[in-house]
């Protein structure tokens, strides 16, 4: 059933100026998201897609060339929009340690909250897309990896170098498989559930750093 709070979306072809048209463009990657992560990539299907948003194919097409351009949207949208969390969760002004733990938590709330489907299809689906397209993604993968990695060294200083980025990627690892088993009954043991797993996380790596 058609999202009744959503903005229209045009059958004409919309200006990139025209008033409404990233907000647009914004709801048919967030039902795309959902409906991609909920019957897979492959299977699911624009017209699919077009139902559940109430208009025809061409209400899509006008937004998005293709099946493949609203995927790399999704996938590009995702990480813009984690780095930006993790971003807003950093806090200098704490010391290292509280600091990678903000970052891991920041991390973890995002991607098990209203980015899940987003998160989801990025291991998932993100190998369907042309190389030029992946190595896109990972240039913003490895912004978040770097940031990790800073945070890692300064709450590690006895740790080498070269174990920085593979310690991140383990942190990153453990957050990543944390939102399938982390199912408690209300929003406040979430919230609770999901810091203390950050920080539990955040302290076995940093036991393996030293």
């Amino acid at each position: 059933m058609p999202d009744r709070d959503m903005p229209p979306l045009d059958h004409r072809l919309p200006s990139r100026r025209a008033p409404g048209f990233d907000a647009r463009r914004a709801v048919i990657r967030e039902q795309a998201a959902a409906l991609f992560a909920r019957d897979g990539y492959q299977r699911a299907s624009l017209a699919g897609l077009a139902r559940s948003l109430g208009v025809t194919a061409n209400g899509i097409s006008n937004y998005y060339s293709s099946k493949e351009d609203l995927l790399y949207a999704i996938l590009d949208s995702h990480l813009v929009a984690l780095l930006a969390a993790v971003e807003r969760a950093d806090d200098e002004t704490l010391a290292p340690r509280p600091r990678l733990e903000a970052l891991a938590g920041g991390y973890l709330t995002t991607i098990a909250g209203p980015a899940a489907n987003g998160h989801r299809l990025l291991r998932e689906a993100a190998r369907f897309l042309p190389a030029a397209r992946r190595e896109d993604l990972r240039t913003r993968e490895r912004w978040l990896l770097a940031l990790f990695s800073t945070a890692l060294a300064a709450a590690a200083p006895q740790c080498a170098a070269a174990l920085l980025s593979p310690l991140a990627l383990s942190l990153f690892a453990m957050l990543n498989e944390a939102p399938r088993w982390l199912q408690p009954r209300d929003e406040a043991a979430e919230a609770l559930s999901l810091a203390a797993y950050a920080s539990l996380a955040t302290r076995a790596v940093l036991a393996a750093a030293r």
